[in-house]
Order: C-alpha cells, then structure tokens, then sequence
C-alpha cells in the first residue's frame, strides 16, 4: 500500500500535468490567434475576444482579463497566470526544458519592489495614452508583437528589430531565470494583490518541513523559500511543482489561514493600496475619458497619421491600442506595419487597403480598431490622397495612362479629356469620393508619384462610388497592385 506522503504527491502531479496541459492548449490558441490562423467568429476566436474584452470593459486588453481574473485570485490565487497567460506559459515551459538538459536552478528569490511603481506607470501610461507606459509591460501585447514579428520577419518583412529583440531576450532569460517577466507584469502584480488574501491557496507545513530546497529547484517564480518556510503567495502562480515534488508532502493546497500579526496588518495595507493602483490600472480608460470631458487632460485627436479603418483618430486609437500587433499579422497585404512606439500604422506603397477586406477589426481584441461591416468600411475615409497634376505622366511626358482611375474603388479619380492635341486623356480627382486607400499611390508609375496620401483627423463616411451623370456605376473594375500599367 502507498504511503499517504506518496498518495499526496502522485494527485499534485495528476494536477500539475492537467494544468501544463490546459496551459499548452492556451498557449497554442494565442499563438494562432497571432498568427491569424484564428479569427473572430470561429468559435476560438470569440473565446480569444471574450477572454480579454475590453470590447465589453473598456480598459486596456490584459485590463480585461485582470478583470475578469481579479475575483477568482481573491478566491484561489492567480489563475490566470497559471492557465491562461501565453507569455507566463512560454517562460515556464522553456524553463522546464532547459532542466532537462541541466540547467541550474535558482532558489528563492526576494519580491522585487519596483513592481510596484511598474503598476503605478502602467495605469499612469492608459490614463494619459503613454503608449510604452503599458503596451512594453503587457504580458499579452509583448507575447502577441513577439509571435507577429518573428512571423513577419521570416516572410521578409521589415519590423521595428526590438520588438523581436526583446521577445527573444525574455525567451533566452526564462531558460535559466524561469518567469521572471511575471515578476514586473502589472497585470500579474494586480492579481497578486488579491491572491495574497484569497480564501484559498498553496500552503507550508511548518513543524514538517525540513527545508531541503526541494521545493524552490521545483518553483519557477522562485517564491518558494524553504529557508523561511512559506510560499509568497502573491508571486505563487498555482503551478503546482512543489505540491508534486515535496518528499515528505508538506505542501499542500486547501484553505488559508491569514495571521492577524502585524505582518499580517502590514501585507493587509500593502494589498489594500495595491488594488487601489490596479483599479487605476483596470480602469485607466474610463479615467481617461473623465478627465477629457472635464477638460483636464487634452485630446489626441487631430494627427495626421494613417490609422487602420475603424479606428475613428488617433485619441480613440492610443488610448486602445496596446500594440499587440495582431492586425499587422492578420493584413493580407502587409500595408499594416508596426512603429517605434508599438503602434501600428498604414504604409503604402507596395500596396493598399483593400477595398473589401475588414480583418483587423475582426482581430483586435481592444476595440481600438471597430469591427466594420464590409459595407461601412467601403465608405470609411482613413486617409485622403492628393494628387500633383503636374508630375502626372501624361503632363509631363506626354504619355498616355489611366491607372490611377482604373484602380481607384469608389471612382474618386476619373479620366477626361485632355487637350492637348495628342488625343490623350488625364486624371480628375474629386476628394468627396476620396477613402484613402492608396491604391492611385501604388500603381502611379510617374517619379516621383504624383499622389501623396495623408492621414485624417478623424475618420468619416463618404457617399460612397460615385455616379455617372445618367446615375450609373462607372463600372471600373479595380486592378491589382502587380498589374501591367495601361499605357
């Protein structure tokens, strides 16, 4: 017969194999998600949407999560960021590996404080839309720009190189320090705060331990201290190794008995201002939004960047986005480029905005770009096009073309005559039809191009195609970007 020890062990193990699983499966799942292999509207999809919908919340997108998350972590601990997080899961999972081929171990490790100020900056970054403030410290965003850029890169795109250096660095790092992003993750900070007063959690048999260290080789937070005999459990991530590995079965998961020393009264206040700063956190958005309304804080609206469509101006857009990077992934044309500070932006050139496609808002799970119907974006303006006749090759080579016209979706550019006594006909541009997309931009073969498109303060919805004088579709079939040039 088993002894109650070896009993007690092999259920942890049961559990800790179960929660490695179910953290795979997530992590695989955010991983396509990236990618764009999953979509909103597949049933994986929405799980992704809903698990951080800041579409329902309005808060940043792990701020959805948190949450989500923050009631479970007062009742069991960080769930969350044993199951659900990508970027805790890969760390952990790349730690394990490297044991196996005998990696050191660290043991305990003192809770860094700076943590602390880290949430502080964070909410201070979604209240006052200090992009770098919270997209460089989200545990999804990081994971997600990761994922994207090494995509993106190995299909010769270029990429702003630190997303993917950094990424790299927290991958190469956890192989020997184990999860040590999660030690500066507001989102984990925020669920840590309540974890350290759940109802529920991972506990220590002092008068049994023997402080072998068993435990802190087993724990990739390093938050077992077999010296001190206790677990933090605001840094404990439920993983269940030192449950599984613990000779003598000392460690065991039931309910907590908070003392009422004046430890306790201290770790109580330092809790207590905590969620005070996570509600800063999770709530920055609607902050922010007092604050503009009440005319604290000054908009950012009225940039002239190219913002994806639907995502309304630039206020809307940096208050949103995190710069996960997951429109970037999903663009089919690869216009969609990220930018020094994590934002993504429209780059034209090589192509356009395609004028039926809605991807990136089916994919941001922020909000922070709208989910257009295919129609709305038709007639959406994102940017606006200007056109110099002058470069113009039938002005100024005396060449005939049209592919500007020929291209053009809503028929904003239309060819007339030109007369000149060569028979030739040239562009007219009327910017009331204008949605930005560029595609005159791509296909004008004049040098330099004739077109320059800019973006938009906000943006609004056009009439849409425009009409013949007898009320009829020009009928124009657009042309693809790679298309011979008709002249």
């Amino acid at each position: 017969m088993a002894e109650p020890g070896r009993r007690g062990r092999a259920g942890y193990r049961a559990a800790f194999l179960v929660r490695m699983f179910a953290a795979a499966v997530c992590l695989a799942l955010f991983s396509l998600f990236f990618l764009g292999m999953i979509r909103a509207g597949d049933p994986f999809g929405d799980m992704m949407n809903w698990q951080f919908s800041a579409r329902a919340i309005g808060v940043g997108m792990t701020g959805g999560a948190v949450v989500l998350f923050f009631a479970a972590s007062l009742i069991a601990g960080r769930v969350f960021c044993s199951v659900f997080c990508p970027m805790g899961a890969i760390q952990e999972f790349l730690w394990r590996a490297s044991a196996g081929l005998g990696a050191a171990r660290k043991k305990y490790v003192k809770p860094w404080k700076a943590r602390y100020l880290i949430v502080a900056l964070a909410a201070a970054g979604i209240i006052f839309a200090v992009s770098p403030l919270f997209s460089l410290t989200d545990p999804i965003a990081n994971f997600g720009r990761g994922i994207t850029s090494f995509a993106l890169l190995a299909g010769g795109e270029n990429v702003p190189v630190v997303f993917a250096s950094v990424f790299l660095v927290i991958l190469i790092f956890s192989c020997v320090k184990g999860r040590r992003f999660c030690d500066w993750c507001p989102a984990g900070t925020i669920m840590g705060f309540a974890s350290s007063v759940s109802v529920f959690g991972l506990k220590l048999d002092e008068e049994g331990c023997v402080s072998c260290g068993v435990c802190e080789r087993a724990c990739p937070m390093n938050c077992a201290d077999a010296g001190g005999k206790k677990i933090d459990r605001g840094r404990c991530v439920l993983c269940m190794g030192c449950a599984a590995s613990c000779p003598g079965s000392f460690i065991s998961f039931g309910r907590v008995v908070t003392a009422s020393s004046r430890d306790g009264r201290r770790n109580f206040i330092k809790n207590v201002c905590g969620i005070i700063m996570g509600i800063g956190y999770m709530g920055g958005r609607n902050a922010r939004q007092f604050m503009l309304s009440n005319g604290i804080i000054a908009s950012r609206a009225g940039s002239s960047a190219i913002v994806p469509p639907g995502a309304m101006d630039e206020e809307n857009f940096l208050s949103r986005c995190v710069g996960c990077a997951a429109c970037a992934a999903a663009c089919p044309v690869g216009i969609i480029r990220l930018t020094g500070n994590a934002h993504p932006r429209l780059v034209y050139g090589e192509s356009y905005c395609q004028y039926n496609c809605v991807e990136c808002g089916k994919v941001c799970p922020t909000n922070a770009i709208a989910r257009l119907d295919v129609e709305t974006k038709r007639k959406t303006r994102i940017a606006l096009s200007r056109l110099n006749i002058s470069l113009c090759v039938v002005t100024a080579k005396k060449q005939a073309c049209g592919a500007c016209a020929e291209v053009c979706p809503t028929h904003a550019l239309v060819m007339e005559s030109y007369d000149n006594g060569l028979g030739l006909t040239i562009p007219s541009f009327d910017e009331e039809y204008c949605i930005g997309c560029g595609a005159c931009l791509s296909v004008c073969p004049a040098e330099p191009v004739a077109f320059k498109v800019r973006g938009v303060p906000v943006q609004t919805i056009t009439p849409g195609i425009r009409q013949s004088q007898e009320n009829e579709d020009f009928g124009v079939k657009p042309m693809a970007a790679d298309d011979d040039f008709p002249f």
